[in-house]
């Protein structure tokens, strides 16, 4: 129960800590708002269809509004990833792989993210992986694995987000497993030093053994089973 004075009425040291208390809720809540909501649920295919440049960048409706925005990633494995929204319109902003992580990715020490229509709906998704330092031998896994099926905004929000369970990884890129032309997501994993786990499809040898065992073949695992339609390339 709160202190009363003399008089019957709250103290004004109650007042102010309560008005405290009220701001600071305030602000948190303008923080979040701040990075806005996703787009509004596409009624239909995207009015831009998605296609690859001669230079490897995607041209697609991310965002769902009408407009072409472009996909560039020089490092091709999620590290430097840009989106371009409204390529070309007095309304072009371009959008960093951090700043496509969302408030939880952002705040990590590294932010990988690729784009491409995982889920064949027409509808580019996002993938995104954000994790902290490697400490010791035993390796750390992201801390944000997520696909945020598309469309998504300018800040990487969507109406429907999937859970990613990649292990320990940190590069992500978009693949072709068994060449159908329909991306797969390829995760990396971590190397860590005196590590002993494996790469996939790599033979490792067991300890006091001297045998190498037969090497298996190379397959997605279920995170990477995630498939599109083929890009088209302009003619």
């Amino acid at each position: 129960m709160a202190t009363r004075g003399h008089g019957g009425t709250p103290r004004p040291g109650r007042r102010t800590r309560a008005a405290v208390v009220l701001a600071g809720l305030l602000l948190c809540a303008g923080c979040e708002d701040s990075l806005g909501q996703p787009p509004p649920r596409p009624a239909g295919p995207p009015a831009v269809a998605a296609c690859l440049t001669g230079s490897g960048d995607l041209i697609a409706d991310v965002d769902n509004d009408g407009r072409p925005d472009r996909i560039t990633d020089p490092s091709r494995h999620g590290a430097r990833l840009t989106v371009t929204f409204g390529t070309g319109s007095p309304r072009e902003r371009t959008a960093t792989a951090r700043e496509l992580a969302d408030r939880p990715g952002k705040r990590q020490r590294y932010v990988r993210a690729v784009v491409a229509d995982f889920d064949q709906d027409g509808w580019s998704d996002l993938a995104v992986v954000a994790g902290g330092a490697q400490a010791g031998d035993d390796p750390v896994p992201p801390r944000v694995a997520e696909l945020r099926l598309g469309p998504f905004s300018g800040t990487g929000r969507s109406r429907r987000t999937v859970r990613l369970d990649l292990g320990a990884t940190r590069d992500i890129a978009v693949a072709d497993y068994n060449h159908d032309r329909y991306p797969d997501l390829r995760p990396t994993p971590t190397r860590v030093t005196g590590c002993m786990c494996p790469r996939p499809g790599s033979a490792t040898r067991a300890p006091g053994s001297g045998r190498t065992p037969a090497r298996t073949p190379r397959t997605p695992g279920p995170q990477a089973t995630i498939r599109r339609p083929a890009f088209r390339t302009p003619a």
